[in-house]
């Protein structure tokens, strides 16, 4: 019987890994992501000014990279949130334009930040405020 739970307890542990990953996630706040002093131009989203309630919020995202220069990765941070980084992308061709959408799960009203990194290192982004009437977190999930 020992044998036996041991072997389950080692299947599953590849499963339980992201989840461990995940918990040791930096966070991040709105002050940090503001001294970034993030250049907004070519950054546009679109997100609603008040939100019914938090549990699924849309998000549009349109990045425009300066002349010459390509996107590697897109984040996407919610600082009032208890896990801060909602996305990540890495983006295999680097492209000099991107767009996305999404829905997000916010726990309380906050902007959200959407920061992409070029390919020679610098950062852009922009960041948009909601109100939410009724909060979708009430746990670390």
């Amino acid at each position: 019987m020992q044998a036996r739970r041991t072997c389950l307890a080692l299947a599953l542990l590849p499963l339980l890994q992201p989840l461990a990953a995940q918990a040791q996630l930096p966070t991040v706040s709105a002050a940090q992501l503001l001294a970034l002093k993030l250049d907004s131009r070519g950054v546009q989203l679109d997100f609603p000014s008040v939100a019914d309630t938090g549990a699924s919020v849309p998000l549009q995202v349109q990045i425009e990279a300066p002349a010459g220069r390509q996107i590697q990765t897109i984040e996407v941070f919610l600082p009032e949130n208890p896990s801060t980084l909602a996305l990540k992308l890495r983006l295999i061709e680097a492209p000099a334009r991107y767009a996305f959408g999404t829905r997000l799960r916010l726990a309380a009203s906050q902007d959200a930040w959407v920061v992409a990194t070029l390919d020679d290192g610098t950062r852009i982004g922009a960041h948009a405020p909601t109100v939410v009437v009724s909060s979708a977190c009430f746990d670390p999930s």
